[in-house]
């Protein structure tokens, strides 16, 4: 079955690879630090709002692919594939071969590891590094060997310098080992304390330097992230919580401390908290996706109807319960739920094998055989037509007009004003953000500039800059071509007179 999983997951993500068309905008910026890293430019590659590990293994890939996209691509479709070596080894110890077998089978298929398994973002090593830092918490566990919580410290510390999520481990591991010792009442306190400081010391080595790092460069002792309190103010404006005072723009991610939003806003916050319980849930059946919600719950029945604590599948439970709450106490949101997926589709194989037990124990064999082949054939009509979606297709038109700029970038010098900074990455050209420029400041904003083009699309023209949008040629913009989007988008490409320099 592992081999069939291994096929299957191959082929979903090299299919994608091939209906890949844009660039995610995170992507740009991961990219962005690898070349720092690349170049020799630590500090600027250290001073992107994310985390440095994902730059620095594209860095690393890039002079064997010899193309940034590419190379990032790659990274991800390779932790993507090699993700189902800890997830198999999990289940086959919590479980056995057959739940483990059929779970990766899923894995392969699930709509959203595939589709992340193939974008230039963080979302598919991580996955990897978490689920194998799961496996060797639970080995420790199990064999008590202290070798085990040391390299599990080691993995998800440096998972926390891909995405901080991880710091979750350093609250998960601590506080399992420390209430099966209340519960059973054993005398092997000391054991547990040794592990819980090996796992915390080794996950140290890797991040408390980045810790420091962010401490003194954002001047907050302690600083875990650039990005989580520009994160919850987003989620709390969301929710009509949180709004910028006085009209001014929303800050910049490192000007936003998550523990002051909470201080200065306690009741909103409380508010966030309770308004995203029930959608926490819902997020989380959406990116595991409806046709594996009916196996999953059928799973989590045998879950609950035994005493949870005494079931080997418990720190999964546990591990799926802290991360949905931990989200919620921050963002909820499709890809920030996906962490907990893959763990969770042992569950979904339990359903899927009880399917099968009970057609083969309620009908004769031949009857339970197709009825069961009929439900299979439902599920994978309603996953494949999801995994199987292009990838951004929808943007595909704005890689085209980044293509068509850079053949026009023979210098390399080009100055392009765009919203979506995509377009110069593409066309590998000098990026003119336009995000605040009012109308009656573009023309001026475009001669200070020296801009050689004006990217933008057709509907956000209309809703801005309506006035020039009505006589482009008066305001020295020239139309020069036109790209279409599959779904009728348009993107004006205008050329910047030279009257306008």
């Amino acid at each position: 079955m592992i081999v069939t999983a291994v096929l299957v997951t191959v082929a979903v993500r090299l299919y994608l690879l091939w209906q890949y068309y844009c660039i995610s905008s995170d992507g740009i910026h991961y990219i962005g630090a690898a070349q720092d890293f690349f170049a020799g430019h630590v500090a600027a590659g250290l001073a992107s709002v994310y985390p440095p590990a994902y730059p620095l293994l594209i860095a690393a890939l890039f002079p064997l692919v010899g193309e940034w996209e590419l190379a990032g691509q790659i990274l991800s479709l390779f932790f993507g594939v090699l993700l189902l070596w800890p997830l198999y080894r999990l289940f086959c110890e919590v479980y056995d071969a057959r739940v483990a077998g059929i779970a990766c089978v899923l894995a392969g298929l699930s709509p959203f590891l595939a589709r992340y398994s193939v974008h230039v973002r963080t979302e598919s090593p991580f996955l990897f590094f978490s689920t194998l830092a799961l496996l060797l918490f639970y080995q420790g566990m199990q064999t008590r060997r202290l070798g085990r919580f040391l390299w599990g410290g080691l993995v998800a510390g440096f998972g926390y310098l891909i995405r901080p999520e991880a710091l979750g481990f350093l609250i998960i591991v601590p506080a399992f080992l420390g209430f099966f010792w209340l519960l059973k009442k054993e005398p092997d306190g000391l054991w547990r304390i040794k592990s819980a400081a090996v796992w915390c010391a080794a996950f140290m080595l890797f991040a408390l330097p980045f810790i420091t790092y962010l401490s003194i460069e954002t001047g907050r002792w302690g600083a875990l992230s650039r990005k989580a309190g520009m994160t919850l103010a987003i989620s709390m404006q969301a929710y009509g919580l949180l709004e910028a005072d006085d009209g001014q723009d929303v800050p910049s991610v490192e000007s936003v401390e998550f523990l002051d939003i909470v201080r200065h806003h306690p009741i909103q916050y409380l508010r966030k908290v309770t308004l995203g319980f029930f959608p926490a849930f819902g997020v989380f059946f959406e990116v595991l996706h409806f046709s594996y919600v009916p196996f999953l719950l059928a799973g989590l029945y045998f879950v609950f109807r035994d005493k949870v604590w005494q079931r080997k599948d418990f720190l999964i439970l546990c591990f799926v319960c802290f991360y949905l709450f931990a989200f919620l106490l921050i963002l909820v949101r499709r890809r920030y739920s996906l962490q907990v997926v893959p763990v969770s589709l042992g569950w979904v194989a339990i359903g899927v094998l009880w399917a099968w037990d009970y057609l083969r124990a309620s009908l004769p064999i031949r009857s339970a055989r197709l009825v069961f082949v009929l439900i299979i054939l439902a599920f994978l009509g309603g996953t494949l037509p999801k995994t199987l979606t292009a990838i951004s297709r929808e943007k595909g038109y704005v890689r085209e007009t980044g293509r068509y700029l850079k053949e026009r970038n023979r210098s390399g010098k080009l100055n392009v004003a765009v919203w979506d900074d995509r377009i110069t990455f593409y066309a590998q050209a000098n990026t003119l953000f336009l995000a605040g420029i009012e109308e009656s400041r573009l023309a001026g904003r475009l001669r200070e500039q020296r801009a050689d083009y004006l990217a933008v699309e057709s509907k956000a023209w209309q809703k801005f800059y309506p006035g020039i949008a009505s006589q482009p040629e008066a305001y020295g913009l020239a139309l020069e071509r036109e790209f279409v989007g599959y779904r009728r988008d348009r993107m004006l490409l205008f050329k910047v007179k030279v009257a306008m320099e």
